[in-house]
């Protein structure tokens, strides 16, 4: 004959431990307080309501490359071509293949890509190129396809 076993111990330790783990909140912690946004913020490098401009004579710009959903960050001066910006784009894409000529890309600016590409001679200094937060488009556009 087999020996029967009560279920009321199993049962017990179960609900027990249950119990035990709906009140813990190792995991999911309560929400922080969130920010008071009335708080004073000094004026930054060009105070408070003046624009960016352009400063300095080496400047970090950011390329993306929204077909792919790739970004690098290049450090350029402001009298290097597009062309040259181009070049280096490529390269840190890993685009740089000798069968695809650079006149099949194309750069534009980040929040005016209605306005066209950039001239391949035109240097950053007269594509609005400023201190901060400056970013160029590249784009695959072959001209026989």
């Amino acid at each position: 004959m087999a020996a029967t076993r009560s279920m009321l111990a199993p049962v017990a330790i179960l609900l027990a431990c249950a119990a035990l783990l709906s009140t813990m909140t190792s995991f999911c912690s309560t929400q922080p307080a969130m920010r008071a946004t009335s708080v004073a913020r000094p004026a930054g490098v060009y105070g408070k309501d003046e624009p960016f401009e352009l400063r300095r004579n080496i400047v970090e710009i950011t390329v993306t490359s929204p077909a792919h959903g790739s970004r690098t960050r290049l450090l350029v001066e402001p009298d290097e071509s597009i062309e040259h910006v181009l070049t280096r784009s490529r390269e840190a894409f890993d685009f740089n293949v000798e069968w695809i000529p650079n006149s099949d890309w194309q750069m534009y600016k980040f929040d005016d890509e209605e306005a066209g590409p950039f001239a391949k001679d035109a240097k950053l200094r007269d594509c609005g190129l400023v201190d901060h937060e400056y970013e160029l488009h590249l784009y695959f556009e072959p001209k026989d396809f």
